[in-house]
């Protein structure tokens, strides 16, 4: 089982220790198969703890114990790590996953109770509605189309989690790029990357160096396109000078580096009852069969009220706050990418008109969260206790994760609820650490197989306000109460509204105007 070693050096291993994929993982203690699940867990956390090594274990170390305990390594397509699981029956792979969560969370003192049976997807394999190719050209002068995952050098033209017919675009590219009258155009190209469905496919070629000739013969490649590729019903350059890893984001400032050749300039999906449009430089979720089942419970674990704000922040084109956004008073949405929230307040508009739903261009830094966003609801009505529903907060970060000073800037403003997305489980050690440091502890947890066959998923975690347990002692014959406010507290809080029924009332007029100014323009 191809998996990365930890980061440290890795011990000797004992006599009588398992081979094959499991032997990567030679820092930890190997339960015996016939410990059940939960004490297997147990005796690694225990384990990893004693050894100072639960920051090293990794989310595939844990896939990798999990398939050695189900004797499912024999399986396993160790030649393409990015689908090593493909080979596994789809019910046993998702048990394995479920096993491999509870086991992380377990190494890393995390909650393991809270975390249910993975969600499984309604379509495990030719799933994946974003696919690429790095383009390399070998030392003998051959181009290949490699899968572009770490190292990998193999050409691979053909994926099972593919649709078929990103299948097809890729062999008949390379067919064509290896011919002399395209060979230069290949030889220009970081990246090859096919977006959208099976029926409606976006093309996006990925260029390092593109001068007047090399457009000259891309633009009769794209007149082959359309007239040989059905559904290819859109065609994009992109110039990278960098060659980034991030294959949809050029590093190097100047004019926005994206040219349309041929189609719409937008690519289309439906989740929960909405049609969204968005840029093919925007991110969306590779697998858009799990997307109702992944909002559904969205929303069910925020619980959005009709007097509460919902905070989507990296919103991109409006995916959770327009999908959410028919119960809240009020959702706002903020991300970086200009292209996409210009795209998140047409599909806003679009799906709810009547809605109060803005969208805010900006980075997601501390200073973003104080100045850009409405004040909270602290400020409107004082820390009594009696406000509304307040704030709730969504963040779908990238797979980086957030900064803990993000995290800092949002508890400030005491929202009720938080839902954080991972789509790294190797993330969720470090940032619920943060969100604890700060006054917020897991209560729920919902795991998604988003990407099937590969030893990667996809994590929601609720976060609510710890709450503090009242301490009393003595002090000159007096009760001590830690979290009572001093009694000159008040003094310097003229500003907060006395009547916390006036602050209500301010409130929803002010919303009232919002929207019926919305509804003039």
């Amino acid at each position: 089982m191809a998996f990365s070693k930890p980061r440290r050096a890795a011990r000797k291993p004992q006599s009588g220790r398992r081979s094959g994929a499991f032997r990567q993982q030679k820092t930890f203690y190997a339960p015996d198969e016939n410990t059940p699940a939960p004490a297997r867990g147990a005796k690694l956390a225990a384990a990893a703890k004693e050894s100072n090594g639960a920051s090293e274990f990794l989310f595939q170390h844990a896939v990798a114990l999990a398939v050695s305990n189900a004797q499912l390594e024999d399986k396993l397509d160790n030649e393409h790590t990015h689908e090593i699981l493909v080979p596994l029956d789809y019910a046993d792979e998702c048990r394995v996953k479920t096993d491999a969560v509870r086991t992380f969370w377990q190494v890393h003192g995390l909650p393991a109770q809270l975390v249910r049976e993975i969600v499984p997807s309604p379509v495990p394999r030719g799933y994946r509605a974003t696919s690429k190719r790095r383009v390399y050209v070998s030392r003998g002068g051959q181009l290949r189309f490699c899968m572009g995952y770490g190292t990998e050098r193999e050409e691979t033209l053909r994926s099972a989690l593919e649709p078929e017919s990103h299948n097809e675009v890729y062999a008949w590219l390379r067919k064509m790029l290896v011919s002399p009258v395209y060979r230069a155009v290949g030889r220009s190209l970081n990246f090859i990357v096919v977006r959208g469905g099976s029926e409606r496919l976006t093309l996006i070629l990925n260029f390092f160096h593109l001068d007047a000739a090399i457009m000259h013969k891309t633009k009769l490649l794209a007149d082959h396109v359309r007239a040989e590729l059905p559904h290819v019903a859109a065609m994009f350059t992109f110039l990278d000078e960098t060659r980034s890893e991030f294959y949809l984001e050029s590093r190097s400032a100047g004019v926005h580096p994206f040219k349309k050749l041929f189609g719409s300039e937008y690519l289309d999906l439906t989740a929960a009852g909405c049609k969204f449009l968005y840029p093919p430089s925007a991110f969306s979720q590779v697998n858009e069969s799990i997307l109702d089942a992944f909002l559904r419970e969205a929303k069910k674990l925020l619980k959005p009220g009709p007097e509460s704000t919902l905070i989507d922040l990296f919103s991109g084109y409006g995916l959770f706050a327009v999908a959410l956004g028919d119960t809240p008073e009020r959702v706002v949405g903020m991300d970086f990418n200009g292209p996409a929230i210009h795209a998140a307040s047409g599909n806003a508009l679009h799906n709810r008109p009547d809605a109060d739903i803005e969208f805010i261009a900006a980075a997601v830094t501390p200073s973003a969260i104080e100045n850009k966003l409405p004040p909270c609801p602290a400020d409107l009505y004082g820390d009594d206790g009696e406000q509304p529903e307040g704030e709730l907060f969504i963040l779908d970060p990238p797979r980086s994760g957030v900064r803990p000073n993000v995290i800092a800037a949002i508890a400030k403003r005491s929202p009720a609820r938080v839902l954080n997305i991972f789509c790294s489980a190797d993330e969720v050690p470090r940032t619920i650490k943060a969100w604890k440091h700060n006054g917020y502890s897991p209560s729920a947890v919902r795991v998604f197989d988003m990407f099937p066959g590969s030893p990667n998923v996809e994590t929601m975690v609720l976060l609510e306000k710890t709450k503090k347990k009242p301490v009393s002692g003595t002090s000159h014959g007096k009760k001590i109460f830690p979290y009572q406010k001093p009694r000159n507290a008040g003094k310097n809080a003229s500003s907060a509204p006395k009547s916390n029924r006036a602050a209500r009332k301010a409130a929803r007029i002010h919303g009232e105007k919002r929207r019926n100014a919305r509804k003039k323009t």
